[in-house]
């Protein structure tokens, strides 16, 4: 996955619950409940390996330009910062997050990617 590639994925990973994407729901009973509380919950880090929500895909194929994704991650962290929430979306695979859950969700992923390209 090339920078591009990845900002883009953050971006969708969270601005789908802020309303900048229409991501449909792929959760499911077990998603909801034991692997949210594993995954979101219980492991301090986001563990290696893990199936995506299909939202999330980015086909190889797919240009992105650097300083607009860079651009949108930030004004959707913004977005983040002052959003109620009851105001956010479900997420695509866990469905509804406390603004813990999101925090921490948000933090883990994000700290997953930057540790790829070393940043």
């Amino acid at each position: 996955m090339a920078a591009t590639q990845m900002l883009h994925h953050l971006n969708l990973s969270l601005g789908g619950a802020l309303g900048y994407f229409s991501l449909w729901d792929e959760s499911y009973g077990l998603s909801r409940t034991i692997f949210k509380w594993l995954l979101v919950d219980f492991f301090p880090e986001q563990s290696r390996g893990l199936r995506m929500p299909l939202n999330f895909v980015i086909p190889h194929y797919e240009q992105f330009y650097f300083e607009q994704e860079q651009k949108l991650l930030l004004d959707i962290l913004d977005k983040a910062w002052i959003t109620p929430t009851e105001a956010w979306g479900p997420h695509p695979l866990f469905g509804r997050l406390t603004r813990r859950q999101w925090g921490k969700l948000v933090l883990i992923h994000i700290d997953y990617h930057l540790t790829q390209y070393s940043a």
